[in-house]
């Protein structure tokens, strides 16, 4: 029966694009709800990300969606859907100055409609110091505060949420799920990068991500180098592409350890598994620029790997790092603690064996799509309860 509820709502979904990692949990929530999806950005996250969606974005079959197409900035059709029939808006995006305007839009037009407005957002934390960005947060608690439920991938992110006013039972967890699996020719990929990188007996450091200053490698790559210099046996393989890479290029040059820090650029996803499998331990260096490092994936990916992880204190995921566990939380910018966790990892085998298995279970027990799609039922669960669905 609640199945067939379920299919009853009308739900519209208004979203950035469908990134890979998101379909899944797409199909999944399709086959429980009636849904009507309005992708928005698909052209920015293209640019970004190196995708090449249209009209048709694959993997999406079966799924009614439509792209919007932006004049300004501003998907003006999805607003206009908004003030069409559906039960359940679900969205909400403050990105850019046009995201803005796109939100309130559609705040506007759903609460004069007097339908739930569900938010779904990743915020954790934001430096305010501009005017812009200022406004930009005074506008993000109003409709915070005003949505109906609010979706999160985590608790540092509740956490903000409920910094701006919101009360904290209208929040739900729905963490972040990557799609990234285990495949046998993983092993013989690894073993083809180890062998073409020379690093076979080598300890190997991974990081995964975009070379931009938010990712903070430049501390990593320091940490690293004093690894080093104490003789330990290990190399630094940077995975990724960016702005900063001439700049990472030449530190690793000025300190001299250029020979072991590997910059392999952007790889394929299908070979993202074979670095995982490559590396000893994974870093994520992020530090806080305008905002911190929201809810990166390649955290999720490394630890089902069954890798330790280590995470600075600027990036939205730590509340999966389990202190000395299945990893370390070390401050923003200081490469010295950083080279002692990693120090602390490396020497200990047993130990990086045991962290890596913990990272593991720790996936297995709450970061699956399914987990998503009970966060998001909970939402649905609380809107009935309360009787804010019009039916």
């Amino acid at each position: 029966m609640e199945l067939e509820e379920n299919k009853d709502l009308k739900i519209l979904f208004v979203h950035h694009t469908a990134m890979w990692y998101r379909k899944p949990f797409f199909h999944d929530l399709n086959r429980k709800y009636n849904l009507e999806f309005w992708f928005t950005n698909v052209e920015g996250y293209n640019q970004t990300y190196g995708t090449e969606f249209s009209n048709k974005i694959p993997g999406m079959e079966g799924i009614n969606y439509h792209v919007a197409r932006n004049r300004w900035g501003v998907a003006w059709s999805a607003i206009r859907r908004a003030m069409g029939e559906y039960d359940i808006f679900v969205g909400g995006s403050w990105d850019t100055p046009t995201d803005v305007i796109e939100t309130t839009m559609y705040y506007l037009v759903v609460k004069l409609k007097g339908k739930p407005f569900v938010l779904w957002r990743e915020d954790w934390d934001w430096n305010v110091n501009t005017p812009k960005r200022k406004l930009a947060k005074f506008i993000a608690g109003v409709i915070s505060r005003g949505a109906d439920a609010i979706l999160v991938p985590g608790i540092k992110h509740r956490e903000f949420f409920t910094g701006l006013g919101v009360s904290p039972e209208k929040i739900f967890i729905m963490p972040n799920v990557s799609n990234l699996e285990y495949k046998d020719e993983d092993k013989i990929n690894r073993d083809k990068i180890a062998a073409e990188l020379g690093i076979e007996n080598k300890k190997v450091i991974l990081f995964v991500g975009r070379l931009i200053k938010l990712k903070g490698v430049q501390y990593l790559i320091r940490a690293f180098a004093k690894l080093h210099g104490k003789g330990n046996d290990a190399v630094l393989v940077v995975v990724g592409e960016g702005e900063c890479l001439i700049q990472l290029k030449n530190l690793a040059k000025d300190l001299n350890v250029e020979e072991q820090v590997f910059f392999q650029g952007n790889v394929d996803n299908q070979m993202l598994g074979a670095y995982y499998l490559l590396s000893n331990v994974f870093v994520l260096p992020s530090i806080t620029t305008h905002h911190a490092d929201a809810c990166p994936l390649v955290v999720n990916e490394a630890m089902y790997f069954e890798k330790p992880v280590v995470t600075s204190d600027a990036v939205g995921t730590t509340f999966m790092i389990k202190e000395g566990i299945n990893g370390f939380v070390v401050p923003e910018k200081n490469e010295e603690i950083l080279y002692q966790v990693l120090f602390k990892i490396l020497k200990n085998p047993e130990q990086e064996e045991k962290m890596g298995k913990a990272s593991k279970k720790i996936i297995e027990e709450g970061f699956t799509y399914q987990t998503m799609i009970d966060g998001f039922n909970q939402a649905i669960q609380y809107l009935r309860d309360r009787k804010l669905i019009k039916r």
